[in-house]
């Protein structure tokens, strides 16, 4: 294009005939600047139209966009022959010196809306969305002038995070006006969710579901271009703030409607626009863009492992998950038996778990879609009796709730005047443990009787500490007793998973995690930790040997990290001091049901908790047979099959009277958690203090406050200082 102030006809009318929010953002740009962008933008527009022109047989698109490839090819060639458009074209790319690459990308692009074959996985999305989309901004930051190579950087990740917000936002249009479907299939099997139901997708209710994860994949793209926007290049960029903050508002108005999407896609009017734009200016004067720090690796797929990489990916890290075992997951496993599928130990939560339901709530819906709200505490006595304390129901009054504590006083000795003035005491913060106290030690000192230490206090530490009240930290029991029952409401009620536990996290985490194109390496174990002048350098691993990363998050257990470590390594002598403790479970069936309700606290028996499964197995339903669940907390191990299961024999019949164990398996868990003694206490360490630059840690056993739980597991991601 010449220099003077006209634009061709021809680029005139090609950006004329269709009005976007990239047109509105050139306002901020000098003459010759947003005379070339509207050259730019005509050519861009014209590449749609063909692609998206109806009545035309695909065929004959695809000649076209192929005749205008020729054309490029040939004006980057120096060709004079050439249309009116191309012509300008070249004007601007030789100027703004272009590369060819970006320009042809676009035509490969939009040239895959003509084939109308379906994308498969995200990589097959990715492609399309960097030609539609990532080329454009490649090629326009050399119109805006760029100084730092990392900006081409941003402007991929920005193009990605504007084309997926697009295809969220226009799911419903596409596929009722175009049959036109860019979500790939492996995600649409994944939920549950057929093409047909994008084009209403009220019918299906897991289309909110899909639209929660592409949500989460857009603002990954969104934060990882903040991450790497140079400083210097800010003030250049002034109409990518304004397509971002734009484009933003649309997706946060989509997550604000509950996920409704409709054939009649949002769009902000023009006052919303220029709102936007202002305070888009804003943000370009400064902020915390630039922020890059580059590639990271997570050690463990177990929950904290996990959880961390879901973090990291919301706040637009590339995590690269490195797992062991052929599964992710962790300790969180499953096992099946009797035609049921069964938590691989018993994994209960509590109403104070706020950072497990967090993330479970982020990855697309409720709590209550995986796990059950218990209606009450039941005790089971030797000799058959039974006591229940029933729980506030949800829609209590305040007043209920916070009174519900006092439920308790049924329990033999819970409501002996000095049990419940400790309660008091406590809960006003006028008691607390000493230095290094046992629970024991504690308990003795205010004088509480041996029936409430037997019925409340040792189920209490054992199940919520797997660590008797003889060897448990007082501050650490204290604290749990605080944080749950203690703090009242639903803070104190019992959660159970309706199906196991890594069933209601691990699948639909790691399909957030491929959306992003994070990746999971299953069966890759790490071996080695390399530390060099007080900074993380990299892993080695058997199968891919050495490999470098920027930073590395270990969610590896204690015991494991310590041994990759340099052997003089204080912070490695440091974790070996905390020790483990076991957990068995064994799950049996009987010839009778054992007791009402879906779990039963063994007051003063070796079996801490019994929870029935029967409702989950089919095999028992068609046997008119019953399913229930043991745990030993703080287990002797090794503990023969054998003796396990006189224990069931003798225990059941003390407390439910005779019954028939008709089958039996068992499972044993060595180093099921760390312990809660007051050495181990002391021992647990915090995300950086490891001693090395770049190292992070995560996991149930840091210093979270929190017993050893998957709580602490999600509350360790979520406190991991490599987002500060």
């Amino acid at each position: 294009m010449s220099e003077s102030d006209e634009i061709s006809t021809s680029a005139r009318q090609t950006g004329e005939r269709k009005k976007s929010n990239l047109a509105f953002a050139f306002f901020c740009l000098d003459k010759s600047r947003a005379r070339d962008m509207e050259v730019f933008y005509a050519f861009c527009r014209l590449m749609d139209d063909i692609a998206d022109e109806e009545g035309r047989a695909p065929a004959e698109k695809r000649r076209e966009l192929e005749a205008w490839k020729a054309e490029i090819a040939s004006l980057y060639g120096g060709s004079k022959e050439l249309s009116p458009l191309a012509a300008e074209m070249a004007d601007v790319v030789a100027r703004r010196k272009i590369p060819q690459e970006y320009i042809q990308a676009i035509i490969d692009g939009v040239m895959r809306d003509t084939s109308g074959e379906p994308f498969e996985t995200f990589e097959d999305i990715r492609k399309y969305c960097y030609g539609v989309a990532s080329a454009v901004g490649l090629a326009t930051i050399y119109i805006f002038g760029f100084k730092n190579e990392r900006t081409k950087l941003y402007a991929e990740s920005l193009g990605y995070a504007l084309q997926f917000t697009n295809i969220l936002r226009d799911a419903a249009f596409d596929m009722r006006t175009q049959k036109r479907c860019y979500i790939p299939r492996r995600e649409l099997e994944f939920f549950g969710v057929s093409e047909g139901d994008l084009a209403e997708p009220s019918r299906n209710p897991r289309c909110k579901e899909l639209f929660r994860m592409m949500h989460f994949r857009a603002k990954h793209f969104f934060r990882k271009a903040d991450r790497l926007l140079p400083p210097e290049d800010r003030a250049a960029m002034k109409p990518a703030f304004i397509m971002r903050e734009i484009y933003e508002n649309i997706l946060d108005s989509i997550a604000a409607s509950g996920f409704e999407i409709s054939a009649n896609p949002r769009k902000p009017g023009k006052f919303k626009k220029a709102a936007l734009a202002v305070r888009a200016l804003i943000r370009a004067r400064g902020g915390s863009e630039g922020r890059n720090f580059g590639s990271v690796c997570v050690l463990g797929g177990g929950i904290a492992g996990i959880c961390a990489a879901l973090k990291l990916a919301r706040e637009g890290f590339d995590p690269e998950i490195f797992e062991a075992r052929a599964s992710a997951g962790g300790r969180a496993s499953a096992v099946e038996w009797r035609g049921a599928r069964l938590d691989n130990g018993s994994h209960a939560a509590m109403g104070c778990c706020r950072n497990l339901f967090g993330f479970m709530e982020e990855l697309g819906g409720p709590v209550s879609a995986a796990f059950s709200r218990a209606d009450s505490m039941d005790f089971a006595f030797a000799g058959g009796e039974k006591i229940r304390v029933p729980f506030p129901p949800e829609n209590a009054g305040i007043f209920k709730k916070i009174l519900s504590i006092f439920e308790y006083r049924k329990i033999p000795g819970v409501g002996e005047a000095r049990n419940l003035l400790l309660f008091a005491k406590l809960k006003l913060g006028l008691a607390g443990a000493r230095a290094g106290e046992t629970a024991r030690e504690f308990l003795e000192r205010h004088k509480i009787g041996k029936a409430a230490v037997e019925v409340f206090w040792e189920p209490f530490c054992v199940s919520a500490l797997n660590t008797s009240c003889g060897s448990a930290s007082a501050e650490l029991m204290l604290s749990t007793l605080r944080k749950s029952v203690l703090a009242g409401g639903e803070n104190g009620i019992l959660y159970f998973p309706k199906a196991a536990a890594i069933d209601a996290l691990i699948p639909k985490a790691a399909a957030y995690l491929e959306c992003v194109g994070a990746r999971i390496r299953l069966s890759e174990p790490v071996d080695k930790i390399e530390i060099r002048g007080g900074r993380f350098v990299s892993i080695e691993t058997r199968k891919s040997g050495a490999l470098k990363f920027d930073s590395c998050v270990s969610a590896l257990p204690a015991k494991t990290i310590a041994k990759m470590l340099p052997e003089a390594s204080p912070f490695a002598a440091r974790i070996g001091r905390i020790g483990t403790t076991g957990i068995i479970n064994a799950y049996f069936t009987t010839d009778k049901k054992l007791f009402d309700g879906s779990y039963a606290s063994l007051a003063g028996s070796p079996i801490h908790w019994i929870f029935d499964h029967t409702q989950k197995s089919r095999q028992c339903a068609e046997s008119g047979t019953f399913l229930y669940g043991a745990t030993i907390s703080h287990a002797r191990i090794p503990f023969a099959p054998a003796e396990i299961r006189r224990t069931l024999e003798r225990e059941t019949e003390k407390y439910f009277g005779e019954c028939e164990i008709l089958d039996f398996l068992p499972s044993l868990f060595a180093e099921a958690t760390i312990s809660a003694d007051c050495e181990s206490e002391s021992a647990r360490p915090a995300d950086g203090e490891c001693g090395a630059q770049n190292l992070h840690i995560c996991g149930d056993w840091v210093a979270t406050g929190l017993p050893c739980t998957m709580e602490s597991a999600a509350k360790s991601a979520n406190d991991l200082t490599i987002f500060d």
